[in-house]
């Protein structure tokens, strides 16, 4: 999965944002669910390359019936030419149909990020502040040429589906729960390491780090910034950091 490009999302890249897999009983998340989805991809389509997957945080509020966090998944896939966005359809579909919980309401958007419109960028940065509604989601995939469909229950999930897919076309919202060797990482880490699986460090209060070394603590989710994973980090003593979301 590792690669180092100036971006990981480029316009013809795919985004693949899923979202309400999941209940309060059920086996897996909405997050582990596509972490399985990226691996079933890559075996059904071995010619999609699943680069990572990318947790977008949505509204917290009792007037939305979310699981735990209400947060969606997007997952990022480079394809060459020739790959339809029917042959991911499928395979995602029917992914999701067998794994999702009963009594979960998934939803699914798939697009390349070229068709990701201003108005669903914003629609997924709303989502995180306000409520917005299944008609807008449905309406605005339309006018965009996005794929997003439902998958049963009440079909909300295609909110967080469609807005994951906007945060994450912006470049710079969410937060990797795939992507490289981030769940290998234990104890402390040099920086150089970290920057060959081709994650940035940034220091908190400015700068890109290029030596020294980073506790992570067994937990490495670097963040969504200018298109890479970009893990902020601190300062703990001469040469150790340590990263600013550790404790979230």
């Amino acid at each position: 999965m590792h690669v180092d490009p100036d971006t990981l999302i480029e316009e013809s890249t795919y985004l693949i944002g899923i979202d309400d897999t999941d209940t309060i009983d059920s086996e897996y998340g909405t997050g582990k669910v596509s972490r399985l989805l990226g691996d079933h991809l890559t075996t059904a389509l071995p010619s999609v390359e699943w680069r990572g997957s990318v947790r977008q945080q949505l509204l917290v509020d009792p007037r939305v019936p979310y699981t735990t966090h209400n947060s969606s998944a997007t997952l990022i896939c480079a394809t060459p030419e020739g790959t339809s966005r029917e042959d991911l359809v499928n395979v995602c579909s029917t992914f999701l149909t067998d794994i999702a919980a009963d009594g979960s309401d998934p939803g699914l958007c798939v697009g390349r990020r070229s068709s990701v419109s201003r108005s669903v960028r914003a629609f997924g940065l709303t989502a995180a502040e306000e409520l917005v509604e299944e008609r807008q989601a449905y309406e605005l995939a339309e006018a965009s040429g996005l794929f997003l469909d439902e998958y049963g229950g009440t079909g909300e999930g295609v909110i967080g589906a469609l807005a994951g897919v906007g945060r994450t076309a912006s470049l710079n919202h969410g937060r990797f729960i795939e992507y490289g060797h981030i769940r290998e990482f234990d104890g402390a880490v040099s920086v150089a390491e970290l920057r060959a699986d081709g994650i940035v460090v940034d220091l908190a209060d400015g700068g890109e780090l290029q030596t020294g070394t980073v506790e992570t603590e067994g937990w490495v989710r670097p963040l969504l910034g200018r298109g890479r994973p970009v893990l902020e980090v601190e300062p703990v003593s001469n040469g150790s950091y340590r990263a600013t979301n550790l404790d979230e």
